[in-house]
């Protein structure tokens, strides 16, 4: 399964600290047995003209009854629906239906205004929860088949890309991508670093038409680790050194220990070295520990920041703690870690770095990754959901 999320945009953090506390919430009346009533008010149905600001503040006010002489709380999730939860018996809640009803005639009483009862029914709460953080799993689709497939290109040809890469221009095959703050109490999120990675594909299908690259896994190492070194050589220009600012740079563990990458470290001189940010695979670690620690003792005497690029969930666990003891961790966000048992929860939770500034959550598409970092004091992101505000 996947998120399917292409729509999602940021819309501010308010709803979703809503969001994730009605989830405490409702989880928390599984757990005591406590009772409680939701009401809710689904504005997400209703057409977009019927959604101004005059018409949210007569809904608003409508809810009234509910809210003044009760310990009821309102919580606004993202998408525009609306939650009012109080204690039993929820005194007033048939007034409210009804006035909420006659306010948008056109969709019908238990459709537009449910009323679900805790715990019974904590399901199906968190479930609409999920549904407006913009948790939507789907079953992936299957590619009809579009013809024969490329063939992997041969040893000469990747030998012959690579010879006409020396003198290739990348700037229109790199990809500026950012890494965002975002704690769980700011409106609005920061750039702090910008990506600069070559998209290697696009490059390989330009100098290899009609190859598929990716079907040789060797070649396409080799031809990955000679495009990421055309783009340092580039970087290395010293007006190109001179802009770079904040930067992030995704390498293989082999680009590093080029001179490419050595030339740029030095024409950035001490205060560029500070910015810099320096990602390896951790695959690479994995494949070659000994190489990824002559660049750790690198990185320690030339200034520069180093870190781990896209680790996967269960890489946490076959990378020892001295490996994770860096700067950065870049770790994926997977959906099935939301649905990890506590086992599980705990043992991600004690293989990170306990300050968590030091982890990066990439792959953040949609809110409920966020919710789910930031129940773990993680604040820096990387994704299309953020992405998508530029």
């Amino acid at each position: 399964m996947n998120i399917a999320s292409s729509d999602i945009t940021w819309d501010g953090s308010a709803p979703l600290r809503d969001a994730m506390a009605l989830a405490a919430l409702a989880r928390d009346c599984v757990s005591s047995g406590v009772e409680r009533r939701a009401l809710h008010v689904r504005l997400s149905m209703v057409s977009p003209k019927l959604r101004e600001a005059r018409h949210q503040r007569m809904v608003r006010e409508a809810l009234a009854p509910v809210l003044r002489p009760t310990r009821a709380r309102l919580y606004e999730l993202p998408g525009g629906d609306l939650v009012a939860l109080s204690p039993p018996p929820g005194e007033h809640l048939d007034e409210v239906r009804a006035s909420v009803a006659r306010l948008l005639p056109e969709i019908p009483m238990d459709i537009l205004v449910p009323v679900l009862r805790l715990p019974a029914e904590a399901a199906r709460l968190l479930s609409l929860v999920e549904v407006s953080l913009g948790l939507q799993l789907v079953e992936p689709i299957q590619a009809e088949d579009a013809g024969p497939k490329l063939p992997a290109p041969s040893a000469t040809e990747v030998e012959a890309a690579m010879r006409a890469l020396t003198t290739a221009n990348l700037t229109s095959f790199l990809r500026h991508l950012h890494i965002w703050q975002l704690g769980a109490d700011d409106q609005e999120p920061q750039r702090i670093y910008t990506e600069l990675r070559p998209h290697v594909q696009e490059v390989a299908s330009v100098l290899m038409p009609g190859r598929a690259l990716a079907a040789s896994p060797a070649l396409a190492r080799r031809f990955r680790q000679a495009t990421e070194r055309r783009m340092l050589a580039e970087l290395s220009r010293p007006q190109e050194a001179r802009a770079l600012a904040n930067a992030c740079l995704p390498l293989s563990l082999g680009a590093v220990m080029e001179t490419e990458f050595l030339r740029l470290d030095a024409v950035l001189g001490p205060t560029g070295r500070a910015r810099l940010m320096v990602c390896v695979s951790a695959g690479d670690v994995l494949a070659d520990p000994g190489g990824f620690d002559m660049v750790r003792r690198l990185a320690a005497q030339r200034g520069w920041r180093l870190g781990l690029d896209d680790v996967e969930p269960a890489m946490l666990q076959l990378l020892p703690a001295s490996r994770l003891d860096l700067a950065v961790i870049r770790l994926r966000f997977r959906p099935d870690m939301l649905a990890a048992d506590a086992r599980a929860r705990d043992a991600m939770d004690a293989a990170l770095p306990e300050d968590r500034s030091r982890v990066v959550l990439i792959g953040t598409d949609a809110p409920i990754a966020i919710a789910w970092a930031w129940q773990r004091g993680i604040t820096r992101f990387m994704g299309r959901l953020l992405e998508a505000r530029l």
